[in-house]
């Protein structure tokens, strides 16, 4: 009964960080949509969402460094790890702004000073999620919750102070460079003990396990990024500013769906692991993900329909109105992408990488797609429900005859279900 508590506790306290983490994420977006106007908010969309790509790609490190966890925390890695992380961070950031300046002085028009804002989101990119990765090693799920909440509180509340500032245009940018930087910080401070440890040999077998999981998480949370984020970089390329604008707060209010996934993952890796460990089959654990997200789908896809309009009038205002028309099929794609999400994670902790390489092919597919037949508002979520089916597929056809298939869970729990609903009531 305590270990259950424990586990509710923990569960509580990771969906409460994951939940404001996604509402400050929300507020932030409509506060930006609303004081910059669909104009200015392309630009900037697209922007963040070419550094949310690179912050993804980083976010592998957390999940390898948790998974290192053989019975003790891995302080012992993340003293290295996150030594490394930070003089990496450095270089990149200096290189990322001199480009940014080199290309700003050769092309005519080219937003510079934006995009060095955005350069400077990439300060706590990396240090944040191995922090938080250690966390979770710990068992430190409060503090993991509370890393969440920090981030998510401080990125709207920055935002405001600074364009209240005088900052305008750069103030989302750096209100979001804030809120990775406070985060750090603070996920620094509740990992202390660990920076402490003595860092472990680059030599060690450990290290090199670390290492070599790094690859494929990285892969497969670098395709989930392109694929659901490509398509906002798309509609700033190719549509005008306004229309641009409108797809840009349509895909913040759909993406809102990632957050039932996202808390799928986050507590039951641990028992997809455990499951494998021992030889049994996770498919049932991957199909109550899969479908917990597209019941909520298909919910928010029935709301969105009579209350689209609606909804974006209250929430970015007048200006934003038409966007609601997206909501619907862009709801349908989005529901797709967050199934995606579950099945990754579902491979990742079963060790079969095949999906990773698989989702990133698709990604590849995707940018393809986008570039010959993105022409429209619903041309390019087309392809991005087209490209969710086929994550879908994949998985089902690297599953076949491991009993590992999300079909095969379905059923699983469709006999349970039934198996219980025959039981006797005394």
């Amino acid at each position: 009964m305590t270990a259950r508590r424990a586990w509710v506790g923990s569960g509580l306290a990771v969906s409460a960080g994951i939940g404001i983490w996604s509402i400050g994420n929300w507020i932030f977006f409509v506060l930006v949509g609303r004081l910059l106007g669909p104009r200015d908010y392309g630009l900037v969309a697209a922007l963040l969402s070419g550094c949310l790509v690179i912050y993804v790609l980083c976010s592998g490190l957390g999940p390898a460094l948790a998974g290192s966890n053989r019975g003790h925390p891995p302080n012992a890695i993340f003293a290295r790890a996150v030594r490394i992380a930070i003089m990496t961070t450095a270089v990149v950031m200096a290189i990322g702004a001199a480009v940014v300046v080199v290309v700003g002085t050769t092309i005519s028009g080219f937003p510079t000073t934006a995009t060095l804002g955005a350069v400077a989101v990439l300060a706590g990119i990396a240090v944040f999620p191995l922090s938080m990765g250690q966390l979770q090693g710990e068992g430190n799920f409060t503090g993991y919750g509370l890393g969440l909440v920090t981030v998510g509180v401080t990125r709207p509340l920055a935002f405001v102070a600074l364009w209240f500032g005088g900052v305008r245009v750069l103030s989302p940018m750096l209100g979001t460079s804030a809120s990775w930087i406070i985060g750090s910080a603070v996920t620094l401070v509740l990992a202390r003990r660990a920076l402490h440890t003595t860092p472990i040999s680059p030599t060690s077998i450990q290290w090199d396990g670390f290492r070599r999981a790094l690859l494929p998480n990285a892969v497969g949370v670098t395709a989930i990024a392109v694929l659901t984020n490509a398509d906002v970089i798309t509609a700033r390329l190719v549509l005008h500013s306004r229309e641009s604008g409108l797809f840009a707060a349509a895909s913040a209010i759909s993406q809102g769906l990632f957050l039932v996934p996202q808390v799928f993952i986050t507590l039951l890796i641990p028992r997809l692991a455990a499951r494998r460990a021992e030889g049994r089959s996770s498919a049932t654990l991957a199909a109550t993900g899969f479908l917990g997200t597209t019941v909520t789908g298909a919910i928010f896809v029935g709301l969105m329909l009579p209350l689209g309009q609606l909804l974006m009038r209250l929430t970015y205002g007048g200006a934003f109105r038409d966007s609601g028309n997206l909501l619907p099929f862009y709801g349908v794609a989005m529901t797709g992408m967050g199934c995606t999400i579950v099945l990754l994670y579902h491979q990742l902790a079963r060790r079969d990488f095949r999906y990773s390489w698989c989702l990133l092919g698709i990604a590849g597919a995707q940018i393809a797609s986008l570039a010959l037949f993105a022409r429209s508002s619903n041309a390019i979520i087309a392809v991005d429900l087209a490209c969710a089916v086929a994550a879908v597929v994949v998985h089902e056809v690297l599953a076949r005859g491991s009993g590992e298939r999300i079909i095969d869970g379905l059923r699983r729990l469709s006999s349970a279900a039934t198996a219980r609903a025959r039981v006797p009531r005394t």
